[in-house]
């Protein structure tokens, strides 16, 4: 019997893998929730500004299915981009996605797997589409017949569907091709996409007051202690279903996702907590290129704090705007530190670069 993890363990473990997006990863974790117990669920569509946490999303899953006593019949899951379900000849071909999850269970079970191995794992498992924006029906006003070919396709997967899958199962004797029916309901399907254009399309509405919708404004401190006011786009707080319809998206198509979550702009505090904390995050990878000469690297906490500030102005790429920023302030100490002026020597002699918050605003404000 699987071990019930209940939806508020599922949130613990993936908060400590996504930073920010609570909203986003409570409804991810009732979704696991009924796809682990077997419950009538729906697919999930992720809407996010590129860097806000879609695909670490979609990998954090992959490791809780991997990492948890009992979930072993869900730890099947495939991460592909929905272009890649059409072949050089642009015929659409789904059926890559359960070549995807073949080639998972042959490598889980030493390429031992049975047929009925084969097929359970195949329907408890999870499949992450990203870019699913790419998919409109329509690119730059021009109908896209690809795009609703793909949308076609995919609808009959996401509300169940009975495929059969030739693949070749590996017994005492030999390899022998068998055709599996595999039944589409019980699959979770998670789709991702920026839609930045329908970011542009929202926000030329409003900005135009094509309806009752309305910009907010907030207020700010700047570098130099002043107010600084600014208008505020929130695709989260402003989306409509008809926007998506109107993007490109067919109705039949969204209709079949239960869960639409839209993922905030990351907050000052998050880009404070991703610099920090964040595996892949720049300055991770800048203490260690200085360690590998020698050198500790830190910084101040108002540097942190000013750092994140000006990523903020660029919400389109969320986290990697932490990247293009703290590059531009690197960059002159990675060529020949020793002879920076950020230099110091600790009491026992050790070199230490300080990226202080007038090293920031000396570098941004060139």
């Amino acid at each position: 019997m699987t071990k019930a993890y209940f939806p508020v363990d599922i949130f613990q473990y993936l908060s400590g893998k996504v930073l920010g997006q609570e909203d986003v990863l409570r409804k991810i974790s009732v979704a696991l929730y009924k796809h682990i117990q077997g419950l009538r669920l729906g697919s999930v569509l992720l809407i996010g500004n590129s860097g806000t946490g879609k695909t670490t999303i979609m990998k954090s899953i992959q490791q809780f299915y991997k990492e948890h006593e009992g979930l072993d019949p869900f730890k099947i899951m495939t991460i592909t981009n929905a272009n890649m379900l059409m072949d050089q000849e642009g015929t659409i071909n789904t059926i890559r996605l359960f070549k995807n999850l073949e080639s998972e269970v042959l490598a889980a079970t030493g390429f031992k797997a049975t047929a009925e191995e084969m097929k359970e794992y195949i329907e408890n498992a999870t499949v992450c589409i990203d870019e699913i924006d790419k998919i409109s029906s329509k690119i730059s006003g021009k109908i896209n017949p690809t795009g609703i070919s793909i949308q076609q396709s995919l609808l009959t997967l996401l509300e169940g569907e009975t495929i059969l899958l030739e693949t070749g199962l590996y017994e005492e004797d030999g390899k022998r091709k068998v055709k599996l029916p595999i039944d589409t309901s019980r699959m979770l399907f998670i789709c991702g996409g920026a839609f930045e254009e329908l970011h542009d399309q929202v926000h030329d509405l409003i900005a135009r007051h094509g309806d009752e919708r309305m910009f907010r404004e907030t207020a700010q401190l700047d570098d130099q202690g002043g107010i600084r006011y600014k208008v505020r786009f929130s695709l989260k707080e402003s989306l409509k279903l008809s926007d998506l319809f109107t993007y490109g998206m067919y109705p039949q198509f969204i209709s079949r996702f239960s869960t639409i979550a839209v993922l905030d702009n990351l907050r000052k505090t998050d880009l404070k907590q991703i610099m920090l904390q964040a595996e892949d995050s720049p300055f991770q990878y800048a203490r260690e290129y200085f360690e590998s000469m020698g050198i500790e690297i830190r910084i101040t906490d108002d540097a942190l704090d000013l750092i994140a500030t000006y990523a903020l102005d660029d919400l389109r790429i969320g986290a990697r705007a932490l990247r293009e920023v703290f590059g531009r302030i690197i960059a002159d100490y990675e060529f020949n530190p020793y002879q920076s002026e950020g230099i110091t020597k600790t009491g026992d002699g050790k070199p230490v670069l300080t990226i202080d918050r007038n090293t920031v605003a000396n570098h941004l404000n060139r």
